[in-house]
């Protein structure tokens, strides 16, 4: 996602999706992913996500601020979870977000190092955050985090709380 100016990138990556498509009938798996897809850009654009997209089990969308960009990534999270899927599948997200002027892919570091159901900020995001109300929101530096794909180390905070 390309944008200018100082925005609050979230990135959701559906977790075992991939092997989901490889395990079930194409025609389930279609409905499946029609269904990801339809949530998670609707979930995003009701808490203030501008330029959503969405490809294969990854979507995203900037926000204004860190704080809305947090609540969206809680919302989405509860979304999923608590979701009736088709054919009783219950699929997981891992969430990055990371603020600053351009996406850097620091969003895919996060999301490919949590595990699903995690939210993983990095250190900018977790800075604009500090002085911010959360409600019951918390976070806890994990220092390094290792990524799942390329073994590299990357700084991640987790967002706790929210259900």
């Amino acid at each position: 996602m390309a944008l200018g100016g100082t925005a609050t990138i979230v990135e959701v990556e559906g977790r075992r999706m991939m092997r989901l498509a490889r395990e079930l009938p194409p025609e389930q798996f279609g409905e499946l992913l029609d269904v990801y897809h339809r949530l998670l850009l609707r979930i995003l654009d009701e808490h203030g996500g501008s330029h959503a997209e969405v490809e294969g089990d990854t979507a995203s969308a900037a926000f204004a601020g860190a704080k809305e960009a947090a609540l969206a990534a809680i919302a989405v999270r509860r979304a999923v979870s608590e979701h009736d899927w088709p054919h009783g599948l219950q699929p997981e997200v891992s969430i990055g977000l990371d603020s600053g002027e351009a996406d850097n892919g620091r969003c895919a570091e996060l999301c490919d190092a949590a595990e699903g159901g995690q939210i993983f900020l990095s250190p900018v995001t977790a800075g604009l955050l500090e002085d911010e109300d959360l409600g019951g929101l918390s976070l806890r530096d994990l220092g390094e985090v290792r990524m799942r794909r390329s073994g590299r180390s990357v700084r991640a905070y987790e967002l706790l709380g929210g259900g």
